[in-house]
């Protein structure tokens, strides 16, 4: 097979493809063009161009997202690799596997006064899993020592926990020369992560739940997992449990399980703070989006915390750990059911109560709300297709979804490792790339419309995205969080951009609709999710910057702790 001239660098190519990575997002230059050819070249690899490298490394890992499967990443030199920094930091608290390839100038010409070139071997060392370097092209048995190298690194970026991994690559000219190369051995790396669970491991986890009489289970960011769902089903079945999991859980278990944590914590009282805090806390998954019941929790801590999962960091998220309980939360939830303790209180009946008095003053006040922020949600939850996607972008959007019941059917998504705006929009188009025959939707608000715009600038027939924009004159979240509301400064901080929505989707070819009143807004969604003959994403504009948005939300919220 013709392929670059550097014989490691096809090794490599042909490695990736015989575990399984078989998508490249690649961003043009000269430095990487032996990777760019031996990448184009293998017909087992697509690749996918994005010019603009921080957007490169969302969409891939949008890609990684969607597929569970390592992305490749490559682009030239210098500044350009940094640009990969938010999307692998990102990569690495949400443990999304990116292998990043970065082409290099050799080491004899680093800190020389050459263009496109600064220290790159680690240049990611604290956010990702583990950084690798290809000898120099002068180095002794240069192809047998990088084809080990090859080797650790592809078995890091499969393995679990997975998360970024680099490859550094020195790459000396010329750089376009081609030649022909056939492996006969290139392995199959083990990938088996299995895990053996005795009882007598969780004993202690067993013995304080058989006394604990407030049991709490709190569920942070998961993909779609119906074996998980049905184990706290379970869980929940036991009237001494509370399981508390937010819409980016994808657990969708209503009867027994409250999914609207800040909604539920705002119709406590004061007098009864302590009664609903827990005695034993177990939490798995990624982030939880509440800051009130990292709060809560850190005020009332529980006596026992565990965390259960194989994680890169091991959070102590509410700064009370008894331990870390490093296995499949399927095997240790599995464990906990099999030892059927009795229940011991109501405590989980208390929680699902405050659960559904609060669903009902919602219902109540979203009855006469007019336009605003909180009411394009209830609509477009209504409007949501059956059985789809839905991206939420990062600051007011994330956490407005949160005071809504999850839909049965829409899968939630959001990058919640490093919680960014930066590359919300790119990397729900990486993942509605990966994922073609459902339909995927972004809700985002203005100011991270127009930070990550360049999200449309490819060639990509994305048709299955569909983005919804609420304008609401910029940075809404500031109007909401204590703080930045009271400045003196805040129209200096916080001023609205003179961008516009509609210029950045005529530039790229991206299908724009708008909509300014609540009688038009359904019809503003039936134009959203139709069919584009252009094959390009969509985009729903909503003006809310008049509605009052920050008098609204506080009037919900007083709504509820009327229930105090």
């Amino acid at each position: 097979m013709q392929t670059t001239r550097f014989k490691h660098i096809a090794y490599l190519v042909e490695l990736c493809v015989k575990n399984g990575i078989k998508e490249a997002v690649i961003s043009p230059g000269s430095r990487n063009a032996p990777l760019i050819i031996a990448l184009e070249s293998h017909p087992q690899i697509k690749t996918h161009l994005i010019h603009d490298e921080r957007v490169a490394a969302f969409f891939a890992l949008g890609m990684a997202d969607a597929s569970a499967s390592p992305v490749i990443l490559t682009c030239t030199s210098g500044s350009a690799l940094l640009n990969y920094a938010p999307a692998i930091a990102e990569a690495y608290y949400r443990q999304v596997p990116l292998l990043v390839l970065s082409a290099d100038r050799p080491a004899e010409l680093i800190d020389q006064g050459d263009g496109q070139t600064i220290r790159q071997s680690a240049v990611f060392r604290n956010f990702i899993k583990r950084s690798f370097d290809f000898p120099n092209h002068d180095a002794v048995n240069l192809f047998e020592n990088s084809c080990e190298i090859a080797k650790q690194l592809v078995a890091s970026v499969i393995h679990q926990p997975q998360g970024p991994v680099q490859l550094n690559i020195p790459l000396e000219e010329p750089l376009y020369e081609v030649a022909d190369y056939t492996f006969q051995e290139v392995p199959e790396l083990n990938v088996e992560n299995s895990s053996s669970l005795k009882d007598e491991d969780l004993a202690p986890i067993l013995n304080a739940w058989k006394t604990a009489e407030k049991k709490m289970i709190i569920v942070g960011q998961l993909h779609p997992d119906q074996k998980i769902a049905e184990l706290l089903k379970n869980m929940a079945a036991d009237p001494s449990v509370a399981v508390l999991v937010e819409n980016t859980s994808n657990v969708q278990e209503f009867s027994s399980i409250s999914h609207t944590i800040d909604r539920s914590l705002a119709t406590i009282g004061e007098k009864d703070l302590q009664k609903f805090a827990p005695d034993l806390l177990l939490t798995l998954g990624g982030a939880v989006i509440s800051k009130r019941i990292k709060g809560y929790l850190r005020k009332f801590k529980p006596q026992y915390n565990w965390r259960i999962g194989q994680f890169l960091i091991q959070s102590d998220t509410y700064q009370s750990a008894t331990g870390f309980i490093d296995q499949d939360p399927e095997v240790v939830l599995s464990h906990i059911l099999k030892a059927e303790i009795p229940p011991t209180s109501n405590y989980g009946g208390m929680w699902k109560q405050k659960d559904l008095l609060a669903q009902e003053v919602h219902e109540q006040f979203l009855s006469t709300t007019p336009l605003s922020d909180l009411k394009v949600f209830e609509v477009l939850f209504d409007c949501l297709p059956d059985d789809s996607n839905l991206h939420m972008g990062n600051s007011s959007v994330v956490r407005y979804c949160q005071l809504f019941n999850p839909i049965p059917g829409i899968h939630y998504f959001s990058n919640r490792g490093v919680s960014g705006i930066d590359g919300s929009s790119s990397t729900a188009a990486g993942f509605a790339q990966m994922n073609k025959l459902k339909l995927n939707t972004l809700i985002t608000g203005d100011i991270s419309f127009f930070y990550d715009s360049n999200a449309f600038w490819n060639r990509q027939k994305i048709d299955n995205l569909k983005v919804v924009v609420i304008s609401n004159g910029g940075g809404a979240i500031f109007q909401i969080i204590p703080g930045p509301s009271s400045s003196a400064h805040a129209n200096t901080f916080f001023a609205p951009t003179l961008a516009k929505v509609k210029g950045i989707c005529d530039a790229y070819d991206v299908n724009y609709y708008s909509c300014s009143s609540l009688e038009k807004l359904e019809e503003g969604f039936t134009q959203l999710f139709q069919k584009e003959e252009n094959e390009r994403p969509s985009v729903l504009e909503i003006f809310t910057q008049d509605c009052n948005n920050a008098e609204i939300l506080e009037a919900y919220f007083q709504a509820l702790n009327r229930l105090q």
